[in-house]
This record gives C-alpha cells, sequence and structure tokens, in this order.
C-alpha cells in the first residue's frame, strides 16, 4: 500500500467520525469521539559526537476518544498518523542519510483540570514506524515514549476546541540495531495540536 492510499485511508476514518463528533453534546459524560491536527518539532539525543541529527517540522492527523471520569478528570485515547523526516551526517566524509518517518501513534492521555478549561495532561505513547527503511541504518520500528503537557478547553455552540502542547520523551533507542553502528538515539518532541471534539 503507497503512501498516497494511506493518508486517503486515514482521511476516511476521521470523516466517518465527523457525524458522530457533531452531534456530542458537550455535558454528555458517555464519551465523545473527534479528531485532532498537530505538528511536531522534533530533538534526538545520540550519544556519539560524530553524527549530527537534523529534523524538519512534522506533521499529523488523527483521531481522538474522550471519556470523562469526573468534572476534574477524564482520559483521551488516539490514533495518529505521522509524517516527518530526519537527517543522519556523520561529520566525517560521509554523504548524510535521511531516514524517512511515517509513523503510527497511540497515545494514552490523562487530564486533570486544573483551572476552567486548563488541564494538566499525562501519559503514554506506542509509536510504529511504518516507513521502509534503509538496511544499513534504519529507525526502529517499536517505540515507547512518556509524554506530559497542557490544553485548555474552549467551548462553542456545536463543539469544543482543545489547543494543546506537550512534550514527548522516547524510553527506548530509535534506531534499529545494526552490525555498522551501534550508537544510541533517543527520541523526544514537542507537539502541538487542535482537537474538536
Amino acid at each position: 500500500m503507497n503512501i498516497l492510499r494511506k493518508i486517503i485511508l486515514y482521511i476516511c476514518f476521521i470523516i466517518t467520525n465527523l457525524n458522530s463528533f457533531a452531534q456530542n453534546n458537550t455535558e454528555d459524560k458517555k464519551g465523545k469521539f473527534g479528531f485532532l491536527l498537530k505538528n511536531n518539532i522534533n530533538f534526538f539525543q545520540i550519544n556519539t559526537p560524530s553524527i549530527d541529527v537534523k529534523t524538519e517540522l512534522g506533521w499529523g492527523i488523527g483521531n481522538v476518544y474522550s471519556k470523562d471520569f469526573s468534572r476534574n478528570m477524564g482520559i483521551d485515547a488516539e490514533a495518529q498518523v505521522n509524517f516527518e523526516k530526519h537527517t543522519l551526517a556523520e561529520k566525517s566524509n560521509h554523504s548524510p542519510l535521511e531516514l524517512k518517518d511515517i509513523n503510527l501513534a497511540l497515545p494514552l492521555k490523562l487530564r486533570l483540570r486544573l483551572y476552567k478549561g486548563l488541564s494538566f495532561i499525562a501519559g503514554a505513547e506506542y509509536l510504529y514506524v511504518l516507513s521502509k527503511q534503509n538496511e544499513e541504518l534504519k529507525l526502529r520500528k517499536d517505540n515507547y515514549l512518556a509524554l506530559a503537557g497542557a490544553s485548555y478547553a474552549i467551548k462553542f455552540k456545536y463543539f469544543i476546541m482543545m489547543p494543546e502542547i506537550f512534550y514527548r520523551l522516547g524510553l527506548n533507542n530509535a534506531i534499529a540495531e545494526s552490525p555498522l553502528y551501534d550508537f544510541e538515539l533517543k527520541r523526544s518532541s514537542v507537539s502541538f495540536g487542535i482537537k474538536f471534539m
């Protein structure tokens, strides 16, 4: 399945939930469906000074299921697809290597309301790399991240808009094992997103 088909599939997945998202009552405690748009600014930490890592601004789309347990606490389960590109360059004469990173992220976030619409977010994320990688040096398929941040709920007549910002920290090596490379690369990023519920 090529990238264009994957994008169309995810967009169709989001559109199928728009009807239920539009009909949700903001006072409903059964849970709400929605969708999100986001940007990622990645910062990789590497344990060798001989390699520079640069990354471009990434973006993502996804679905959200939000459940409130009380007036001050709730949980969000999300399914996101992210599109990113990273460049690894050795400081010797080797040419830089581009790693295309199309990944599926499944974060689970706990929301604790602090004041009015402002909430603290903490959670965990499973990230699976979908894109085909270079055989010599490639990103690890399975990644685990911790996250923390904040969101603010803005209520409109028919929906809720929730801008959020959070920091994601990788818990494992982002580079797959290779006989040629033995360095450790940790994912971390600042993500800014807007949810529509």
